[in-house]
């Protein structure tokens, strides 16, 4: 009893403290998805999936983070689809580890996920399912997904600022969501010049994707995700309230046609000791 009412006078101060200095919040959370809603269908994946997964992660990276947080993506991305006529398909573009498109597919969802690389946790995931995670460099200036409802660039790096555009050209019925990361813009690079207010960079560049998602025709909603990243904004376009931007897309389009799809790291390692062996052979025979 004692410590209950100490904790509830410790946020009774803490709160007439943040209205006295006028604080506001800057994320607010539940917008497109209702908090409990959520809550049960992470619950509900965690118990189904988590354990397995974490006892069988094969990749490098923490499954603590990993693991939980992609349940919650998913989570949160079944009851968004829950508002939907049908069950959509989908396909995850730079889907990385796999592990979204896998709890997507195993949930009764139609999609698979492409990335530029393989990873090792595949094999376990596919369980005999090749089409499920697919290796494959995209061209986005030159890609479509006509057979698509929903577009997923899950913290896709280069591929996230061309979700909405991709989205667009594969026809009035795709829609996309999107996680923006690091900073890419159209043309494959990081040189993304950015007007940085005072929310700072990452909230800069969600501005920026929502810029070209509006030129695309796309109302674009966001909703800030419940998950162990400080890349936690979700960006959605399910709904078009205009034409698109004939001229902005021409735009894009020139931009998009410099871009160069990213090595991955196992090319990049190669590259490297393909370099290294150059030099050992050239010093050698000076």
């Amino acid at each position: 009893m004692q410590y209950a009412l100490k904790t509830l006078l410790h946020k009774l101060f803490k709160w007439c403290i943040q209205a006295r200095i006028g604080y506001k919040k800057k994320a607010t959370h539940d917008v497109l998805v209702s908090k409990e809603n959520y809550v049960a269908m992470y619950q509900h994946m965690k118990a189904k999936y988590a354990d397995d997964l974490v006892s069988g992660w094969t990749e490098k990276t923490n499954p603590a983070k990993f693991v939980f947080e992609d349940i919650a993506i998913a989570s949160y991305l079944i009851c968004l689809w829950q508002e939907e006529d049908r069950k959509p398909r989908f396909v995850d573009l730079g889907c990385g580890n796999g592990l979204l498109t896998y709890l997507l597919v195993s949930e009764g969802y139609e999609g698979y996920g492409i990335d530029v690389a393989e990873r090792k946790i595949w094999s376990k995931l596919r369980n005999g399912n090749d089409d499920l995670l697919r290796v494959k460099s995209i061209y986005p200036a030159k890609t479509t997904f006509p057979d698509a409802d929903w577009l997923i660039g899950n913290h896709a790096d280069e591929l996230v600022p061309w979700t909405p555009l991709i989205a667009h050209k594969s026809g009035a019925h795709c829609k996309f969501f999107v996680i923006p990361c690091c900073f890419y813009g159209l043309d494959g690079t990081r040189n993304l010049p950015l007007a940085v207010g005072q929310d700072g960079k990452y909230k800069a560049y969600t501005g920026y994707i929502k810029d070209i998602a509006t030129q695309c025709g796309f109302e674009c909603e966001e909703d800030y995700l419940r998950i162990p990243s400080t890349k936690n904004i979700a960006l959605v376009g399910r709904r078009r309230r205009q034409n698109a931007s004939a001229i902005e897309l021409e735009k894009y389009e020139v931009t998009g046609s410099k871009f160069v799809p990213r090595k991955s790291d196992r090319e990049k390692e190669s590259i490297r000791r393909r370099n290294l062996k150059r030099t050992k052979f050239e010093k050698e025979n000076l």
